[in-house]
């Protein structure tokens, strides 16, 4: 055999281990569930929640223009998504929102009463603050 082909062949017998084969290997290895579960969503870092908190309650009103006087409701809260309860007070709507969902601190109102287009901000877990579609300002706390 000349010396290069057994070169080649050598160097192709070392090379075997390193260049894209694998050995076996022990199936337990690495399966350390308890610290594996506690990051794998995360990397290992600290997540913020989908959403600040807000505290559901009988207590809460409206006030400023866009309700156009003071209006009592209910919050109700389901993770991410508040639900309110005029009927539960025994308010008037004043055409504001049923119903609106949380995104960190910002606060979306669906258009499903007369006054559409309301946003705002959670400033602490008893009061929102914001616009509605028309530029009004309205405050919503206990």
């Amino acid at each position: 055999m000349p010396d290069s082909l057994r070169l080649l062949a050598a160097a192709a017998l070392f090379c075997l281990p390193a260049c894209g084969t694998t050995a076996p290997t022990d199936s337990s290895a690495g399966t350390d569930t308890a610290d594996s579960a506690d990051t794998a969503d995360s990397g290992g870092a600290d997540t913020a929640p989908a959403c600040v908190t807000v505290t559901p309650g009988e207590d809460w009103g409206w006030r400023g223009e866009c309700s156009g006087m003071p209006t009592p409701v209910a919050i109700l809260v389901d993770g991410c998504h508040l639900t309110l309860d005029y009927e539960a007070v025994g308010g008037m709507t004043m055409g504001m929102p049923r119903s609106g969902d949380l995104v960190g601190d910002a606060v979306t109102f669906a258009d499903d009463n007369s006054v559409k287009g309301c946003t705002g901000t959670v400033l602490d877990a008893d009061s929102i603050e914001g616009t509605c579609g028309d530029g009004c300002t309205y405050t919503l706390k206990r």
